[in-house]
């Protein structure tokens, strides 16, 4: 598909929709299965959508059977071209400073929105900010690349109709950022879909570390001590890492596992189909997360977990909800299984009002102005 921008064209009986975002599925991208999957929950008529992706188009639109999706390969004259050809259209960018620049500085993004809202006043523009950047000292290599990361977020945000973020650290971050007050806050869905009817039959010895290889290793120094006391006193007979694999960080998470007591409970199964990830998730009772006070609303792990039911172990227990919800380290041996359920049962529930597919993809819907709503649906 390469350039092929004629997507934009044969979207003449309705008022375009175009999502820029990075790589869509099958390739492994988070914020482009985001993009996805928001896509697919997005309230009403949805074949006026069309997707302008970094790269691997014609992979995705074979793989996810929708034809509108053209590449612009992180180049600011064709991303310009693609929406000159969509004109007045609404337009939801997904935002990651990395994922338009090798570098997280795609200093030319902020000027062709610009130029086409400026050409074409009727467009609206939504933004989705997924990442910001951290802070770094000066002496940082990474200084001076957050430095320009923030002043385009800033640029972006002005042009923005809409500004969307993941987390209420972001939040503040993108107003101090921004100078802007109307910043909204939706979570990530889980990426694995649960069935209708969850089993309750769990296995209480059973735990599971779902996520990239960065992320279970992170996890497995978070827990390591937990670990080789559940261990000894009989608590954990099956740990499952499920996830890529990845030369450099699964030698690090072997070197703790080959210290534990008993290093054979660990079951290693590498990437599988989301079905056979949620049958996984159904099965056990607990599941270990590296989520922090932060991040936890950008966690796809976390909610994975939540929307089938896991109890959640974790270091983020406190009194807001659904974080009183999950479970400490030290109540792993303790709670009883009436607490267990209905924390579990508790956060599920939290999940299905808060975070499923469906939920975030009518508040952000619903965010766009009801004018620009209406044309689109004719």
């Amino acid at each position: 598909m390469g350039h092929d921008f004629s997507l934009c064209h044969d979207l003449v009986n309705a008022r375009p929709f175009i999502i820029i975002s990075t790589r869509l599925p099958p390739q492994l991208c988070g914020i482009g299965a985001y993009s996805w999957l928001l896509h697919r929950h997005w309230p009403g008529e949805t074949s006026h959508v069309g997707f302008l992706v970094v790269e691997g188009a014609a992979e995705s639109a074979a793989a996810l059977n929708h034809s509108a999706i053209a590449e612009f390969n992180a180049k600011a004259a064709n991303l310009s071209r693609a929406l000159e050809s969509a004109g007045g259209a609404d337009v939801l960018l997904h935002y990651a400073g990395r994922a338009y620049h090798r570098y997280g500085c795609p200093i030319w993004l902020p000027a062709v929105l610009a130029k086409w809202k400026a050409k074409y006043p009727a467009g609206r523009l939504l933004i989705f900010f997924h990442e910001l950047p951290g802070k770094f000292p000066i002496a940082s290599r990474h200084y001076w690349i957050d430095l320009c990361n923030r002043r385009i977020i800033r640029k972006l945000a002005r042009l923005a109709d809409v500004i969307v973020t993941n987390t209420s650290d972001h939040v503040t971050k993108i107003m101090k950022i921004s100078g802007r007050a109307d910043v909204h806050l939706a979570p990530v869905g889980s990426n694995i879909l649960a069935p209708d009817n969850l089993s309750q039959q769990r296995v209480r010895t059973e735990f599971v570390i779902f996520g990239l290889p960065f992320s279970r290793w992170q996890t497995l120094q978070m827990f390591d001590a937990e670990i080789r006391s559940w261990q000894r006193d009989g608590r954990l007979t099956k740990l499952h890492l499920v996830g890529p694999r990845d030369e450099k960080f699964d030698l690090r998470s072997e070197e703790l596992i080959a210290a534990w007591p008993d290093p054979h409970v660990v079951i290693r199964h590498g990437i599988l189909p989301s079905l056979e990830v949620s049958k996984l998730l159904a099965g056990v009772q607990f599941a270990l997360t590296n989520a922090t006070f932060k991040n936890w609303s950008k966690s796809g792990q976390l909610m994975a977990y939540a929307s089938h039911g896991c109890a959640i172990v974790g270091r983020l227990h406190a009194a807001s909800t659904p974080l009183c919800f999950t479970i400490s380290p030290d109540e792993v041996a303790t709670i009883s299984e009436a607490d267990l359920g209905g924390r579990t049962q508790s956060l599920k529930e939290w999940y299905d009002q808060n975070a499923d597919w469906n939920i975030i993809a009518r508040k952000i819907s619903d965010l766009l102005p009801a004018k620009v709503q209406e044309e689109a649906m004719t």
